[in-house]
Parts: C-alpha cells; sequence; structure tokens
C-alpha cells in the first residue's frame, strides 16, 4: 500500500461564494418549524443560529470566532453580503447555514460550549471514535488547532507505534474502540496525513472476518463506512500473511522446551500435544488465526491444557524461557507490521527486533 501524503489544507469560504449559505441541500426558511432546535445547544442569549440540515444551534459568535478563523471569516463575509432580511435573521440573530452534520456539530459543541465544567478530552465522560472523528473533520474544514490535537493524540493512544504499551494493555485507557471502528481511523489518517495510525488500524480489521471487513460499519446516525476496494484488497492480503505467519510463529515456538528443562523432558511433550489442540482449533490461541500479536502464554496454562495434560504442567524454568520467547516473536511480529502494508516504519517502535525471540 503507498503511502501517499495528504494535505492538511482546509476549505476556505471564498468571497464567490456567500458564506451565509453554503450548499446542504434542501434548506428550511430561518423561521420554519421544520428546523428543529437542538436541545442542548440553543442558548436563549446566544446571537447567531446556525442551521444543519434540519437542525438549528443557537450559540455565541464570538466564541466561535475565538476558535476557529474560518467561522471567523465566514461571520465578516455574511455582514458583508446580507440576503433578504426573512433570509439573514431569525430570532434577532444571523443565520448561517452549514453542510456538516447536526451530529458533528453537536460533539464539537462539547468543547467549545461546554455545559457545566471546562472539558478537555481526557477528562470527558465517554470518548468514541465518532467523537475524535467529528472533532477531527471539523477541524480540517473551519481550523480548530487545540482540539485537532487533542484528538489525533487521543486515537494514537489506541492505534499507537510502541509495542510494550500494546502488549501490556496500557494503551487507551480512556476508551476501547472495536476492531471495525479502524475503518473510521484510516479515514482520518486520509485527511490529517498521520501514516503511523495505519499498521494497528489495518491489523485491528485483519482480526474481522472477509463478510464483516466487506459489511462495513454503520454509526448511530445511520452513515455507513466501508474501505474503498483499494484498502479493502490490501486488508484482505495483509489478513491472509497474518495467518501463515501465526502458523510459523506457533511451530518455531512450541518445538522445544527451556534449555535448562527440569522435567526430564515432560515439557517438550507437553508443547507437542499443546500444539496439535492448538491446530484444531482449539482456544485461546488458534493456529489459523491472524491475531498474531495475542499472547500463546495462556495456551499452555493447565487449564487449558489437552484434557490428558492437565494433571501436570510444566516446570517453572520452561514456563518463564516459553514467555520470554513468544514476546520476543511478537515483537518481532509487530515490527513487521508497516513492511507488510508496503509502509515506512519511521518511529516505528524503538526497541531492537527480536528482542528476547528467535527468527521465525
Amino acid at each position: 500500500m503507498e503511502d501517499t501524503a495528504v494535505s492538511r489544507k482546509r476549505a476556505r469560504v471564498s468571497d464567490s461564494h456567500d458564506a451565509t449559505q453554503i450548499d446542504a441541500g434542501p434548506q428550511p426558511a430561518s423561521g420554519d418549524s421544520a428546523a428543529i432546535r437542538d436541545a442542548d445547544y440553543w442558548f436563549e442569549d446566544g446571537n447567531i443560529i446556525l442551521v444543519a440540515r434540519v437542525v438549528s444551534f443557537k450559540v455565541y459568535k464570538g466564541l466561535l470566532a475565538e476558535h476557529s478563523p474560518v467561522f471567523r471569516n465566514m461571520f465578516l463575509i455574511a455582514q458583508a453580503s446580507p440576503r433578504s432580511a426573512a433570509e439573514q435573521s431569525a430570532d434577532g440573530c444571523p443565520v448561517v447555514y452549514l453542510d456538516d452534520t447536526p451530529e458533528d456539530l453537536h460533539q464539537l459543541f462539547k468543547f467549545i460550549f461546554p455545559l457545566g465544567a471546562s472539558i478537555r478530552l481526557n477528562q470527558a465522560p465517554m470518548i468514541d471514535i465518532e467523537m475524535l472523528a467529528a472533532l477531527i473533520r471539523l477541524d480540517h474544514k473551519y481550523e480548530l488547532p487545540s482540539l485537532h490535537q487533542q484528538a489525533l493524540s487521543f486515537l494514537s493512544t489506541y492505534y499507537m507505534a510502541d509495542f510494550d504499551a500494546w502488549a501490556d494493555g496500557n494503551n487507551a485507557t480512556h476508551w476501547s474502540p472495536e476492531p471495525i471502528h479502524a475503518i473510521t481511523a484510516i479515514e482520518i489518517v486520509r485527511l490529517t496525513n498521520t501514516p503511523s495510525i495505519l499498521p494497528t488500524a489495518f491489523y485491528q480489521l485483519a482480526t474481522l472476518s472477509p463478510e464483516v471487513l466487506l459489511a462495513g460499519r454503520g454509526t448511530p446516525t445511520t452513515t455507513w463506512h466501508c474501505l474503498p476496494q483499494a484498502e479493502l484488497a490490501t486488508c484482505l492480503r495483509f489478513r491472509d500473511v497474518l495467518v501463515v505467519l501465526n502458523m510459523q510463529a506457533a511451530f518455531t515456538l512450541f518445538k522445544t522446551s527451556g534449555a535448562t528443562c527440569i522435567a526430564q523432558g515432560h515439557c517438550s511433550m507437553y508443547l507437542c500435544h499443546v500444539l496439535d489442540y492448538t491446530g484444531q482449533g482449539e482456544p485461546p490461541h488458534t493456529l489459523a488465526s491472524s491475531r498474531i500479536l495475542d499472547s500463546w502464554v495462556p495456551n499452555i496454562e493447565q487449564e487449558n491444557a489437552p484434557m490428558g495434560m492437565r494433571t501436570r504442567s510444566m516446570c517453572h524454568s520452561c514456563k518463564a524461557d516459553f514467555a520470554t520467547r513468544e514476546r520476543g516473536m511478537r515483537r518481532e511480529a509487530w515490527r513487521k507490521l508497516p513492511s507488510l502494508l508496503g509502509l515506512t516504519s519511521d518511529g516505528w517502535d524503538e526497541e531492537p527486533a527480536n528482542a528476547g525471540g528467535e527468527n521465525w
């Protein structure tokens, strides 16, 4: 997959385009009852009305202009280009029509017009991919640098380059996206030119079945997101490669016990039986799986071992050796993710490759 640069230029309001009327399809007149007042962001003392589709927001022009130079310029142009009295004002305020979704604006206003205490992303009660995507989309259009940086930083706490944080579960302590949400993360990459998000995003998608990948994902607002054909093909090829590498890793990992085994060969036999059991598709980590970053350690625990092997586990020395080798192999797999996708690996997991593992 080619790692192409994506421009961070935002769409600006042109002098040749009247800022009070951005094409959004059918629009209600400013006094039309079809424009539903937003339940949260209709302030009686607000001084501008923004209409997104059929939802209207009465907010504070000065605060919007403070956060966004695009909004500031839009308001200036609107003042200089008045339309008829019926179109330019309602409820004593100027009206501006936007082509954004009401849901995106609602997410943005949570931070520009906080209800209650001032909100920052790391203090918000619930973060999800829709909120982050909305903030980044609107930043791309309206230039909201502080929120943009917060949202991208939050996104990279899950779609990260640090293997140890990922493997130890120290990523995304404030939110937990589902694998299919990586479709939206990849959409964000196109807007922000942040390719470091791609390896873990594609990995998450590669853990899903082809049927789920083809179907894509819906949102609470019924918007449907699917991978473009080229990225879908990349993901399916990536998934097939991960399955092969997972099998290779298993056969390398389970082929021997530790050099200091104190169980007189029992541990080698135990690992062979576990490998046979794993090859039959038994959990937790199955052989024909694309989840190459999952730990193999649960497979050797007594409660997950084949029935005939549960009376005796591996010796402590072999268990420790197995854990060290399997973590090293998972790190090596992690480090391969960018190259498997045809991406550069600048800044991707700075630890030495094969740390504690072996070649496979």
